[in-house]
């Protein structure tokens, strides 16, 4: 079998060896390691302000991904923030025309969403490039599961689900949606905010700066944005013990609050998103988990 070839781009935040202990060559070399082929983009290591690089040369560099045959998968360098600002200037048609698998997460959701919804490609809520800093490699199987075949995708827990995951016991089954939730509400209102439209499995989850204040007032976000109306499960990822929440509040509580109402079950403490060694969902995917 050929290898595959992973070219890694930055469409949002600018890359910080500050922020992530792991060197960009370490990673790279871990990749490889799984038996992947690895290029860099030409902008991805550029500091312009908030942002890895300018919107024309971001675009210019997820484009070249698409367009350039040699490459079989598309990666995020990091997550971060205002990948948003480069979705008015990418040619979807391009991408539909040269599929790829696209992969990342956090504010990757922005991407993973609408390359899915409106270029119709597989993209893949999983794995940046800075996620690979673990040598081991036996800890990215599922990783290489996914993207060799998205039917590799088998449940969002490394470990058999255990009573206190079950928020809410119940069947559900549909396509995988979702992301993390700060970014699918800043997409609320705009064109490239996420579709529910049937019953699907819709999976949610944040990272430690978005406190108990937050999950509850994004939460009832997507709730009067109607998210939750025509869903047939809701998964949660994991929540930081770093997470801070008011008075005693705790999460459980958040959701009792925000899905009284509801009856459709609900997952927690997914392994997804920001986490050490997060799970890859395939966007789209028709899955069935019984709680």
């Amino acid at each position: 079998m050929n290898k595959k070839h992973i070219y890694i781009c930055s469409p949002s935040a600018p890359y910080d060896p500050k922020d992530f202990p792991a060197t960009i060559k370490s990673n790279i070399r871990n990749l490889k390691k799984l038996g992947f082929e690895v290029t860099v983009s030409k902008h991805a290591l550029d500091y312009h302000g908030n942002t890895s690089a300018n919107i024309t040369d971001r675009v210019s560099d997820l484009h070249e991904g698409f367009k350039n045959s040699k490459y079989d998968v598309v990666m995020a360098l990091c997550g971060g923030w205002n990948s948003n600002e480069i979705l008015p200037f990418l040619d979807y048609k391009l991408v539909k025309d040269n599929p790829k698998l696209f992969v990342g997460f956090s504010d990757m959701t922005t991407l993973g969403v609408n390359l899915w919804q409106k270029a119709n490609i597989q993209t893949i809520y999983g794995h940046t490039l800075t996620k690979f800093d673990l040598n081991e490699t036996e800890n990215y199987a599922q990783f290489v599961n996914v993207i060799n075949d998205i039917n590799g995708f088998n449940g969002f827990t490394r470990k058999k689900i255990n009573k206190k995951q079950v928020y809410r016991p119940g069947v559900m089954e549909g396509r995988l949606v979702g992301g993390c939730l700060a970014v699918l509400c800043w997409l609320l209102g705009t064109p490239y905010q996420l579709r529910v439209p049937e019953k699907e499995i819709l999976f949610l989850e944040d990272d430690e700066e978005t406190n108990g204040y937050y999950w509850q007032m994004y939460l009832a976000h997507l709730k009067q944005a109607e998210y939750f109306e025509n869903i047939s499960g809701l998964v949660l990822g994991k929540v930081s013990k770093k997470t801070k929440f008011n008075r005693g509040a705790k999460f459980k509580d958040i959701l009792k609050i925000i899905f009284k109402d509801y009856k459709f079950p609900i997952l927690i403490n997914a392994d997804i998103g920001h986490i050490e060694n997060p799970i890859c969902i395939p966007y789209g995917l028709k899955y069935r988990l019984s709680l």
